[in-house]
């Protein structure tokens, strides 16, 4: 529903027409703004060969003479765009973020910071101090609810919602202090933070030209812009206190482009930045009056801000994500090319895909294989095609993918929950209302000072209730993925089947189309009953064919003979373990680039163990002692610790598990002299790989190189075999007994020498 904007106080421009909000979106325009003006973006008339229309004199003094007499205070937002049309003025709060952000209720605050009015008579005198006051109270009178409150504010906006925040928590009276309390984000749009001595010589300069026709303006407002004014400080010292104590999110976006009639940043780089550790600043690629005004839905100023909105916005929603939420799918390597196509053209994956046996599966279906058969790889590849379906398919779709040496979330029925409701609430409106709810009267009213909505506690049979509340309640067909259950907690890997398999069934009860596959190991042994179950190393045949083929035909071209004999062989032993596959083909080329001869390979190949666990002792088998002992101590440093360690933390680890260490030169310094000084990350990474045999990988979080790549161990198979089997006393007999604590103690002992080193 949209409603007329005022010029000055608060404005609701838009509430859903269900009249039940999520979220108050607030927006707050800057110097010489306007409520609906500021956020307006008008394009420009173009004739038939492209250029510029530029507006005559006549139509620019029409306008203006006729300013006097249009006001504003009747305006209403185009109900909608009109794609065909290049003229259409567009309003972003009303045109675009009230479509994206459907259940959100957005409010326009306006108020008098005209630096003269033309035609008007006095300018208003209040500072910054009245304004945000007035802010305060507007929103006192319109709110009556704990809903969530955004803040969206231009220029000196910013400054004012700063004011009003700090205004808000001086307050003794509850309702003005639960503005600041439930105030969940701030968004600003070149904002001088700390002073810009451009604005005020801007103002001043706007001001004398005014001045000489004779009319009155404002030097507070000017003079509140002025470098490290009174006022500027002030607002950032309370404001900082306040965002200490709630602490919401702050987005801050900095201009990119100059102001043409200055040639430079009216808003300057320093003077835009808060200069805090939590705020989160970007550029975008406007000046400071266009900052704030946006073409359309394909603006990349737009994508930016509106991403900001939308992320920050929703604290409920931000309580379920942890950081380490997509770790495990984007370190699973893509499939090789023409690969996986078999599992997409089984019969009992279509009918489960597409709901036709329904009656015998009740839509749950299980992958199951060996160790290394490439289930994860199928399970990211099955994902990524149901995603790309569902833009032509009515259906919603989410993944999660357990990863045992992740950190806990990433191996606990909690980090499900939160993965799976983090993906579908925000497509099932009618859920994710009943979810906020519950969230903002169960959880967020209850998080402490200085609590973020990401560290809010959440349990486990709340979340499994949630979740059975959304899944049950689709009014939409549901598929959803779950990798590696065998990698989730001991405890909870029987209790989350039997829960799969109870709501899949609940949910063709009552006429609901819910498909859920799960992929795992054999072990350990669940029945379920009306699952259907397809084991992958019965059918991968073709694709360790097809990647060895690849792989050879890299390498060995030229020796087709050769290649096709090793391939049978590859092929007769891999038995459907694809990771067996790819270890021992590196292998083979390892050796064929070394001078080995096609019958020296056909040895090695008959030497190699088909089962994984005695591969892997192979490829340890021809280390040198001293090579042995250094690296037990790098796997216990790769398997034991909490969590992957950052490739640069590698760089003293490799350091101090050597003999002698650093500690016994006695300082870094010392270190950095010796020939075991790793001078750069490349060079690290060689070392990794030759002791590691392959078995640990340099992977990034975040897909880019630099700090965030991480040393990890390829497979989950590798892992098992140090903490599980007779990986540390293959390399090191003295660990035969007690080899984890063994490892935890040499762990310590390592630190105790990086703590006592002179630095």
């Amino acid at each position: 529903m949209l409603n007329p904007i005022r010029d000055t106080g608060i404005s609701v421009a838009y509430e859903p027409d269900n009249g039940s909000p999520i979220v108050d979106i607030v927006f707050v325009h800057g110097l010489q703004g306007h409520p609906s003006k500021t956020w307006t973006y008008h394009p420009k008339a173009t004739n038939a060969g492209g250029k510029t229309k530029r507006k005559s004199i006549i139509r620019r003094l029409a306008n203006h003479l006729f300013r006097t007499s249009f006001s504003t205070k009747n305006f209403t937002a185009t109900p909608s765009l009109d794609n065909n049309t290049q003229l259409n003025p567009i309003f972003w709060p009303i045109d675009l973020i009230s479509k994206d952000c459907p259940d959100s209720r957005i409010l326009m605050f306006g108020y008098d910071s005209k630096i003269t009015k033309y035609f008007g008579g006095a300018t208003n005198q209040n500072g910054i101090f009245s304004h945000g006051k007035d802010l305060l109270f507007a929103l006192y009178r319109e709110r009556h609810s704990d809903r969530p409150l955004v803040f969206v504010a231009h220029s000196l906006g910013g400054i004012i919602v700063k004011q009003m925040l700090a205004e808000s928590d001086s307050l003794l009276e509850t309702p003005f202090r639960e503005v600041a309390k439930f105030t969940r984000a701030v968004i600003f749009l070149g904002t001088p933070h700390r002073g810009s001595q451009d604005v005020a010589a801007l103002g001043e300069v706007m001001r004398s030209v005014v001045s000489a026709l004779g009319m009155e303006t404002s030097a507070v407002n000017l003079h509140a812009l002025g470098l490290k004014t009174s006022d500027l400080e002030r607002a950032q010292e309370d404001f900082s206190k306040v965002w200490q104590k709630y602490n919401f999110r702050v987005k801050t976006f900095q201009e990119g482009l100059s102001f043409a009639k200055f040639g430079k940043k009216v808003v300057p780089d320093y003077s835009s930045l808060i200069g805090d550790h939590r705020e989160y600043a970007e550029t975008l690629q406007a000046n400071h009056l266009e900052m704030c005004r946006y073409s359309g839905r394909d603006d990349p100023n737009y994508h930016k801000v509106a991403a900001g909105s939308n992320q920050v916005s929703d604290a409920c929603l931000e309580s379920l994500w942890f950081p380490a939420i997509n770790n495990r799918v984007q370190n699973i390597e893509s499939p090789a090319h023409r690969t996986c196509s078999w599992l997409f053209a089984h019969l009992e994956y279509e009918e489960w895909f597409n709901s036709r046996s329904r009656h015998r599966s009740h839509g749950l279906l299980w992958l199951k294989g060996k160790p290394g058969a490439g289930k994860s790889t199928l399970m990211k590849e099955a994902f990524g095609r149901s995603i790309a379906m569902q833009a032509t398919s009515s259906y919603s779709t989410a993944a999660h993918f357990f990863c045992a040496k992740g950190v806990e979330l990433e191996h606990t029925s909690i980090g499900l929950f939160r993965s799976l409701l983090c993906q579908l609430l925000p497509g099932d409106r009618p859920s994710l209302q009943r979810f906020h709810q519950y969230c903002n009267k169960a959880k967020l009213p209850f998080k402490s000072h200085g609590q973020t909505a990401m560290t809010i506690a959440w349990e486990e049979a709340e979340l499994r209730q949630l979740l059975k509340s959304v899944l049950l309640n689709q009014a939409k067909r549901t598929i959803i993925f779950i990798d590696a259950l065998d990698e989730c907690d001991e405890d909870s890997i029987r209790p989350l089947a039997y829960f799969w398999r109870s709501i899949t069934k609940a949910a063709h009860d009552l006429g609901h189309d819910l498909n859920v596959c799960l992929s795992s190991r054999h072990f350990p042994t669940i029945s379920l009953s009306d699952c259907v179950e397809i084991v992958v190393e019965q059918h991968n045949g073709d694709d360790i064919a097809s990647y060895v083929d690849q792989k050879f035909q890299i390498c060995m071209s030229a020796q087709r003979s050769h290649w096709e004999f090793l391939k049978r062989k590859i092929l007769e032993k891999a038995a459907g373990v694809f990771l067996w596959a790819v270890l021992v083909v590196e292998d083979v080329l390892k050796n064929w680039d070394n001078g080995s001869s096609l019958p020296a390979l056909i040895q090695r190949l008959r030497d190699v163990p088909e089962a994984l666990e005695s591969l892997f002792r192979k490829l340890f088998s021809d280390l040198e002692p001293s090579t042995r002992q250094l690296t037990a101590r790098f796997f216990q440093w790769a398997v034991l610790a909490t969590k992957p360690l950052r490739l640069h933390e590698w760089h003293h680890i490799m350091a101090f598990i050597r003999q002698p260490a650093p500690a016994a030169f006695g300082s870094l310094g010392e270190w950095r002299q010796s020939v075991h000084f790793t001078e750069s990350d490349e060079q690290l990474e060689k070392q990794i790989r030759s002791l590691s045999r392959g078995l640990v990988e340099i992977r990034s979080l975040d897909l880019e190189h630099g700090d965030s790549r991480v040393v990890q161990v390829i497979h989950e198979s590798v892992r098992d075999f140090f903490l599980r089997g007779n990986g540390f006393s293959a390399l090191d007999s003295s660990l035969q007994n007690h080899p984890i604590g063994n490892g935890h103690l040499a762990i310590m002992t390592t630190c105790l020498d990086y703590v006592h080193i002179s630095e």
